[in-house]
């Protein structure tokens, strides 16, 4: 990455800590700006969150969830020093980040780019229009929408503008009951450190369930063209809630497959007129290829943007920044070696012990063992990516290694509940 001059900052919408992490003296010190909710800060006790690393001046509340109020900050962070770069830290930043670069002249994903990747019924509608391959659907307003829908068929009920699966569920078969607890669980979904306390609005959908492996791809994309791009096998957890097990890159395709997912991306980017950013796509691969499931404008989560680094010897945040600021990047073609991932989990209850961590460490081609709960938390069952009890990460030459190191990992680390 080239440096961002030192009399110049980048602002990021939304705190991420671990970017931040990533990026901490790789960037001059005190050049970047969060903008965060004031609840938020409050919430998640962000107050003193400059202290925690070398590379943050500040943290500015402002509102940018469903709000145009973070806009009114250009002429303060430009009086200050100017504005390299524009980068969204979370998910419910992105539109005010597309905004907010859009107004200082910066590159970014667009407005209506991003106003698309943050609703699904608006990213079904553009998407559907260009001809992208999209599941059967339809935006919901109570239990009677989502029996009409389904029929007694399969399907899928989600929010249409939430994160990390939160209340996304799977029903195998609908009646008036499922049909009701399906929106009551889809509706009341909350994520208290992660939302405003001001009341947002939420929109829902229902959907034909696919059926078919499940992939992401990560695409950095400049001026609308896409420059890198990884496809990452996924392994989704059985039962009503679709929450990632594990991931694997590259995923171990045949040519045709690559090139159908290139394909499809390439629409995806068209259809949205996404311009400059990171896209973070899932697909799921029918009969009748890659069908869109959703995409994100940001880094991806679960350690994906991690997962691409080791496997390609880049550092995409660092890149990203570069191709915010309108700087000149360079990429690998092709991985160096495959990653893996796999999240830990327990049966549901009181831990009481944690162990095999050390032994889990010790084995070959493993790179992280972080385990996310101790004696006396409690576990529940798995509802959303939130649930998780933390994860291990290994790298190896072909995705056979790779995949048999991480279970392996996975086997060693014991949680145990009452």
């Amino acid at each position: 990455m080239t440096a961002p001059a030192t009399d110049a900052q980048v602002v990021f919408v939304g705190y991420n800590a671990a970017y931040l992490r990533a990026i901490d003296k790789s960037v001059p010190s005190g050049s970047v700006v969060v903008i965060e909710e004031p609840d938020i800060i409050r919430k998640r006790e962000l107050k003193d969150a400059a202290d925690r690393f070398d590379c943050l001046d500040r943290i500015v509340p402002a509102s940018y969830q469903q709000s145009t109020e973070a806009l009114d900050l250009a002429a303060e962070l430009t009086a200050v020093r100017p504005v390299a770069a524009v980068v969204p830290g979370l998910e419910y930043a992105v539109p005010a980040t597309a905004a907010l670069a859009e107004k200082l002249g910066l590159p970014g994903a667009t407005e209506r780019a991003a106003q698309a990747l943050r609703d699904k019924v608006r990213l079904r509608e553009v998407t559907g229009a260009a001809g992208v391959r999209n599941p059967r659907w339809r935006e919901v307003f109570g239990p009677e929408d989502i029996l009409d829908f389904a029929g007694d068929g399969p399907v899928v009920v989600k929010p249409a503008n939430r994160q990390a699966s939160v209340g996304v569920q799977l029903l195998d078969s609908v009646d008036a009951e499922s049909a009701a607890r399906a929106w009551e669980r889809t509706s009341s979904a909350a994520e208290y450190e992660q939302v405003p306390d001001r009341e947002l609005a939420w929109r829902f959908l229902a959907e034909e369930r696919l059926q078919g492996p499940e992939f992401s791809v990560e695409a950095l994309v400049r001026q609308g063209e896409i420059i890198f791009q990884n496809v990452t096998a996924k392994t989704v957890i059985p039962g009503p809630y679709p929450v990632e097990l594990g991931h694997l890159l590259p995923a171990p395709l045949d040519e045709d497959t690559q090139s159908a997912f290139g394909t499809a991306m390439r629409a995806l980017v068209e259809a949205t007129g996404y311009e400059t950013g990171i896209l973070h796509a899932e697909w799921i691969l029918t009969e009748s290829g890659p069908t869109l499931v959703e995409c994100a404008g940001r880094c991806p989560g679960d350690y994906l943007i991690d997962l691409n680094d080791l496997a390609y010897g880049t550092r995409i945040r660092l890149t990203l920044i570069d191709l915010l600021a309108g700087r000149p990047v360079s990429l690998p073609r092709a991985a160096e070696q495959t990653s893996a991932i796999r999240f830990l989990a327990a049966e549901p209850g009181t831990v009481t012990d944690v162990s095999g961590v050390d032994a889990a460490q010790s084995l070959p081609g493993v790179r992280v063992v972080e385990v996310d709960v101790a004696a006396g938390d409690e576990v529940g069952p798995w509802a959303s990516s939130w649930d998780r009890a933390g994860h291990v990460i290994a790298t190896g030459p072909d995705a056979d290694t790779t995949r048999r190191r991480v279970l392996d990992a996975d086997a060693a680390v014991r949680i145990t509940t009452e």
